[in-house]
């Protein structure tokens, strides 16, 4: 069988990165009887995956971790070993639900993901509406990415990868808005050079600038449950 875990990441808990927090839950799946299998072969590693890293420094409220368990459990066990997880996990991080995979699904949450929404909160932005929308009717957006390779920097044009914008609640001198950006393999856009971009393209400093980015939603290509 195979399990999907949704959970929450807030407040320090943010600064963790993308690996230590995959040693998290190894560890305390283990504590909570639902250790993960391995793999066969001269490297074995855990049977488990994030559908999408999270950027350091960025909430979430809809993070989703996939991993077969060592054996079958019934949803009286699983439920109860949740429960155990939550008690281990240090605060904010939390699990808030879980599923079990169809067992007809065999692709990876993380290759079914095509988008994520995120929502922006920053304070002294000036109409912030009309600042998105013209942001976002621009034909091209180019932004400077580091090859990690050659470590050098290239170019290149964001604009399709930004997919679409809603203004939460408009507020004098506040962006509050929730924005879907692509996230499929090589169309990829995060959520700080979005923002980067926005201040660029808009002639905002963005050194100057605290904003508050909370992941809302992972946009998976079909129904895999």
């Amino acid at each position: 069988m195979k399990l999907v875990f949704e959970f929450l990441k807030t407040g320090d808990m943010v600064y963790i990165s993308h690996l230590d927090l995959g040693r998290l839950f190894l560890r305390v799946l283990r504590m909570s009887g639902l250790r993960p299998a391995y793999s066969q072969g001269f490297n074995p590693h855990p049977k488990m995956s994030f559908a999408l890293p999270l950027p350091v420094g960025v909430h979430s409220t809809c993070e989703l971790l996939e991993f077969e368990p060592e054996g079958v459990f019934t949803a009286a066990e699983i439920k109860a070993a949740v429960e155990r997880v939550n008690e281990r996990l240090p605060e904010g991080v939390r699990v808030t639900g879980w599923s079990e995979k169809a067992a007809g699904v065999t692709k990876s949450l993380a290759s079914l993901v095509y988008a994520a929404e995120y929502e922006f909160m920053c304070d002294d932005i000036i109409d912030a509406p009309a600042l998105l929308e013209v942001f976002f009717a621009r034909e091209s957006v180019v932004v400077k990415k580091r090859d990690k390779k050659t470590g050098g920097e290239t170019e290149k044009d964001v604009r399709a990868d930004m997919l679409e914008y809603r203004i939460i609640k408009d507020l004098p001198g506040r962006l509050l808005a929730t924005v879907r950006l692509a996230a499929a393999p090589g169309h990829t856009l995060g959520p700080m050079v979005f923002f980067d971009a926005l201040c660029e393209g808009s002639g905002l400093d963005s050194a100057g600038l605290v904003v508050v980015i909370t992941r809302t939603k992972i946009c998976l290509h079909k129904t895999w449950l």
